[in-house]
């Protein structure tokens, strides 16, 4: 194998770990996002940070010189094919859930900012405003 195959396969193989890793954390956040547990996502982040600037790098590097990894041979290219398409589709996966949330909450603090339109009585300053504002208790239990 020569220095320049050896360069192309090394590069190839460092693509689809990178692509393998990030693909196993947006899994996991899918399926805490369908779990409805995104608070849980946080812990993922630092992770999929610094692989996605390496794996960043790496493509930056491959669409600069394309011929740096076409000695790779075809074995490990189409690996690289298919392990990219299955990233592909948990993203758009992930992007889903994601519009999915971000609309429920929206419906949901539109409906609560409706209630508190309905409820919020005429509008004063005052004791005219207090007489007609509904009552809150609040304690500390939860």
């Amino acid at each position: 194998m020569t220095a320049d195959a050896r360069d192309a396969t090394t590069r190839v193989k460092t693509l689809i770990a990178l692509t393998e890793e990030l693909t196993a954390i947006i899994s996991r956040e899918n399926e805490l996002l369908e779990a409805r547990r995104p608070g849980e996502i946080s812990a993922l982040q630092p992770d999929k940070a610094r692989l996605a600037a390496a794996y960043a790098q790496s493509i930056r590097q491959v669409a600069a010189d394309r011929s740096s990894v076409a000695a790779a041979g075809d074995g490990l290219i189409d690996k690289l094919k298919e392990i990219t398409e299955v990233f592909e589709t948990r993203a758009q996966r992930q992007r889903a859930l994601l519009d999915g949330a971000r609309a429920a909450s929206e419906s949901v603090l539109k409906a609560v900012a409706d209630e508190a339109g309905r409820n919020a009585g005429s509008p004063g300053y005052g004791t005219a405003r207090i007489a007609s504002a509904p009552a809150l208790i609040l304690d500390n239990k939860v």
